[in-house]
């Protein structure tokens, strides 16, 4: 029986040991949404695949599926976004966070490409800004990207200018998101309080 080899973009959103030496790692990836792949052997030294595997780390991989599971044969690492801002303790932290959200919210695999550019150009742009109120409004906006795209959040006039064009990053829109961080705040926590996940 062969198998076709599947090659995508993704995020490590974070994986569970798996065995001896084995990790069963939560992907979400721009090709299949949200998936997790069995990574054999990966806490081996020897092992190719950990260093494009890390938590948080953004990198091309490539999928076996399998009968039961998806089973991952490559990664090979683009850029590891927590490491990379691990001197800047604000952003690592909403970093963090913003992970923590996908893992809690995207379920089965369906390909979202606009959540997965939204993302993966948030948190790129977030590594190009020092000041905290910046990456605080980063965080902000990202996270109403995050749960307009995903159903959770209803279109409100204040947020148009973040939510309407989900891949535009620039300093006039976050500064513009942090004149509502307050009711911003209460509409993510309102949104999170229905998921009810």
């Amino acid at each position: 029986m062969s198998y076709h080899l599947y090659h995508t973009d993704a995020l490590v959103l974070g994986g569970t040991l798996s065995g001896e030496g084995s990790r069963t790692i939560a992907l979400f990836t721009k090709e299949f949404g949200f998936l997790t792949a069995l990574a054999q052997s990966v806490r081996e030294e020897r092992s190719k695949l950990r260093y494009g595997l890390q938590d948080f780390s953004y990198s091309e991989v490539a999928l076996i599926r399998g009968r039961e599971y998806w089973r991952l044969t490559h990664a090979s690492l683009k850029e590891n976004v927590f490491q990379e801002l691990s001197d800047r303790r604000k952003a690592s932290r909403a970093v963090g966070r913003i992970f923590a959200l996908l893992r809690r919210l995207l379920a089965g695999e369906e390909k979202n490409e606009p959540l997965f550019t939204a993302v993966l150009e948030g948190l790129q742009f977030m590594r190009t800004k020092n000041s905290a109120d910046m990456v605080s409004g980063i965080e902000i906006v990202l996270v109403l990207r995050i749960l307009y795209l995903l159903g959770y959040l209803a279109p409100r006039g204040e947020f148009d200018p973040f939510l309407s064009q989900s891949s535009l990053w620039d300093e006039s829109i976050i500064s513009s998101a942090l004149l509502f961080r307050t009711l911003a705040i209460s509409e993510i926590n309102n949104s999170l309080q229905q998921t009810q996940l």
